[in-house]
């Protein structure tokens, strides 16, 4: 229990950063990823292109090349790796049904939810809590 509550704080903490809010444009690249990351993760990832670049002041087009040069890939497989680690997050430290995370994280619909996790983690969001409570399970 105290290593899931362990897990649980490191979890809400990311969403406190002392990343620059804005004013990114002379920040050096750490600032700029960090504040970027911030950002996205506070909106879930259920954020555009042009408005992620439109909030740090950014054509879409010059926002997009600085996202690949900082991240090493496009906004849209990030943006899907955010929902999926916050998805993770919420099976792991809550007990909301699976519906529930999915339209939370902007996904139309569960199935749509069901393969983006698949896809991106290589098993099934209901093995979660199955797999950490066989993994956790006392010793008898």
């Amino acid at each position: 229990m105290t290593e899931l509550l362990h897990q649980h704080r490191q979890k809400i903490s990311k969403s406190r950063s002392n990343f620059p809010r804005k004013n990114v444009r002379h920040a050096n690249r750490d600032a700029q990823s960090g504040a970027i990351m911030t950002y996205l993760t506070q909106k879930n990832g259920q954020v555009s292109l042009k408005e992620a670049a439109e909030y740090f002041c950014y054509q879409a087009n010059y926002f997009s090349r600085l996202y690949r040069k900082l991240f090493a890939t496009d906004f849209v497989h990030l943006r899907r790796n955010i929902r999926i680690n916050l998805a993770e997050d919420q099976l792991l430290l809550t007990n909301k049904k699976l519906e529930e995370i999915a339209d939370e994280l902007g996904y139309q619909d569960l199935s749509s939810f069901s393969k983006a996790f698949a896809e991106s983690t290589g098993f099934f969001a209901r093995q979660i809590p199955e797999k950490i409570w066989h993994k956790n399970k006392p010793l008898t």
